[in-house]
């Protein structure tokens, strides 16, 4: 007998039942999170993702894009967004792009600030805004997937107290198994994944909920409905 055969005789011993000779297959059916349609998808992120905290728009365009971040960040001081305090990732596309100087915003890019990894995590740490795009996104959990490389550090995303993101419509997945399929495909792995649902929060402390204790204290995100 094998050392497991030996523990499930032990076992069933001191139960006082007959040790099993077989076992019989249980089905196991896990239901299927299917969306329709791409718009669909996109409302359903929206709505999820709003429940968990974050505020959402879908834009066809930049340019209104850029007239609903003027509302979102209408609160702050409007030179501290000018002044190249904000830090963006170095390949956003180009819809984020054009939203940013539609607004008049100058950021730092994350790779550009130094060749020195300390020197640029200061900055992200200083950041009022943090702007990266997303890779993924998942309509069940209202969760964005980020993959990180030398020029997407992960501090743009989790060090400023505000995070934006842009995420193409097409990028949006039903669930978890889509991404996970779409990873492992990946020739070359990123350098990190991030799976980021709202702000971020916490309960260790005596279950009293933190908001923004390892992460943004606010979300934000633009689906690009036409990419």
């Amino acid at each position: 007998m094998t050392n497991s055969s030996n523990f499930i005789a032990r076992l069933a011993d001191k139960l006082g039942r007959p040790t099993p000779t077989s076992v019989e297959p249980i089905e196991v059916k896990v239901p299927i999170h299917q969306l329709n349609s791409i718009e669909e998808r996109m409302e359903t992120l929206l709505a999820n993702w709003d429940a968990l905290g974050g505020k959402g728009i879908k834009a066809k365009t930049p340019e209104e894009a850029a007239n609903t971040l003027k509302e979102w960040f209408n609160d702050l001081n409007p030179q501290v967004l000018k002044d190249n305090t904000m830090i963006i990732w170095g390949d956003l596309p180009d819809f984020a792009k054009a939203t940013l100087a539609k607004l008049h915003w100058a950021p730092q890019s994350f790779p550009d600030i130094s060749i020195d990894r300390s020197t640029r995590i200061a900055a992200a740490a200083e950041a009022p805004l943090g702007i990266t795009s997303a890779d993924f996104g998942i309509t069940q959990s209202a969760t964005l997937v980020l993959m990180s490389n030398s020029r997407r550090g992960r501090s743009v995303s989790l060090l400023p107290p505000r995070h934006l993101a842009f995420l193409a419509a097409s990028k949006i997945k039903d669930d978890l198994s889509e991404v996970m399929e779409e990873l492992l495909s990946l020739e070359t792995p990123p350098a990190a994944i991030e799976f980021i649902s709202g702000p971020s929060r916490t309960s260790d402390i005596e279950m009293d909920l933190s908001i923004g204790v390892h992460g943004p204290i606010e979300v934000y995100l633009v689906i690009m409905a036409d990419q």
